[in-house]
């Protein structure tokens, strides 16, 4: 039954959301204070991206979430059609992502993510669907299949692989052949950590050596045909501290001297010198490393209150998976709240050095209207299903 309960609201998540939401416009300010090309422009666009995804986040929560599930054919094929789309435009930085429009772009593969956790909710929760089934398996892997080949074509590694915990979540709570999907994770884990472990000795490229790259000791494995130069040089500058601290290496070592010379309570709002002097790039500081900006100026505390708001957010979402009125909706927030993990985990253990550099954005705080916008949306959803839960 369409229509807002507000006495059925989780207020928790709600109130989460606008805070992280306000930290975002406060801190997008703080990390282009001193770029002239935007000065002032960045957070006031960030404000207007988190007023439209309030806006849609209301306008989801007065629709009833079953609604989605008898659309969920339609949303998957439109999420195709704009994977599809983004081929037609030019690329931007080598990459083609974004779907231009007047005055903003669209980021599909954003999209894409929820209308993945959609489609796969209701496809498993579907009352004729056998979860031991071999055509069951099929069909997710097909689901998953088409929208994470089109985002690595794009390319967009970091974000097509977010798609795989999704998708590997769903299928684990629904039943879907556990005991192969736990087999395969293995040996994604397995290969994964090889391919580091080449990557790491294997010899520079000839372009390398021409320009007088001296091979580190061990640098002797053949080179890896399957990834690009630069997501190589993502993964060698995290298991090498001594890779290209100049160039590559740069945003990682920034990051963490901004990080850590926060201290206890940081250096105070607009004295962040790693940010303020440049040596965290304005391009960079303000999206995916927004987090060292809030790191730097508020410190442990102020980084500890930011996971602290998001332990909240996540443990909402999980709430809500558990307290729904069907497997749809179970099926749907389940997927969407591992989405918002994997983000905020990757994103704040790139900015100290856990994990290797990567494109994911900070859910509510990185700078970005398409991902401000798509978090707002799959967070409504999740305020759609909870106020139509089960009551006990």
């Amino acid at each position: 039954m369409n229509g807002i309960q507000l006495k059925r609201l989780d207020w928790a998540m709600l109130t989460t959301i606008i805070l992280l939401a306000a930290m975002s416009v406060t801190f997008v300010f703080s990390a282009r204070f001193k770029s002239a090309e935007a000065y002032g422009d960045s957070w006031q666009n960030q404000l207007i991206f988190a007023i439209l995804g309030l806006f849609i986040y209301a306008t989801l929560v007065w629709f009833d979430y079953k609604i989605i599930a008898t659309l969920s054919w339609w949303i998957y094929a439109g999420a195709i059609v704009l994977l599809l789309a983004v081929f037609l435009f030019p690329a931007n930085n080598g990459a083609q992502r974004w779907i231009p429009l007047p005055g903003f772009t669209i980021q599909p593969s954003e999209l894409a993510k929820i209308a993945v956790a959609i489609k796969l909710g209701a496809y498993l929760s579907s009352p004729d669907r056998e979860p031991d089934e071999w055509k069951t398996f099929w069909g997710c892997i097909g689901i998953v299949a088409l929208p994470f080949f089109l985002i690595v074509a794009e390319p967009d590694l970091s974000t097509s692989l977010v798609l795989a915990p999704i998708t590997l979540s769903i299928m684990l709570y629904a039943g879907v052949q556990r005991k192969l999907l736990l087999i395969g994770l293995a040996v994604i884990v397995l290969a994964g950590a090889s391919a580091c472990i080449w990557i790491k000795y294997e010899r520079p490229s000839d372009e390398e050596l021409r320009k007088g790259v001296v091979p580190a000791e061990g640098q002797i494995l053949p080179r890896m045909p399957l990834l690009q130069d630069y997501q190589k040089d993502r993964i060698r500058v995290f298991v090498r501290d001594d890779h290209d601290v100049a160039n590559a290496g740069w945003n990682k070592l920034q990051s963490q001297i901004a990080v850590g010379s926060g201290g206890l309570h940081g250096k105070g709002y607009l004295h962040g010198t790693q940010n303020i002097l440049g040596f965290l790039p304005s391009a960079v500081a303000q999206s995916d490393f927004i987090f060292c900006v809030i790191a730097e100026e508020t410190g442990f505390m102020g980084g500890a209150f930011i996971l602290t708001l998001y332990a909240v957010l996540l443990g909402r979402c999980m709430r809500v998976s558990l307290r729904s009125r069907d497997e749809f909706g179970r099926l749907m927030v389940l997927g969407i709240g591992v989405m918002v993990f994997c983000h905020v985990f990757v994103n704040i253990a790139m900015t100290i050095g856990v994990l290797p550099i990567t494109g994911l954005p900070l859910p509510l705080m990185s700078y970005g209207g398409s991902f401000m916008v798509s978090t707002m949306i799959a967070l409504g959803l999740v305020q759609s299903v909870y106020q139509r839960r089960r009551i006990r």
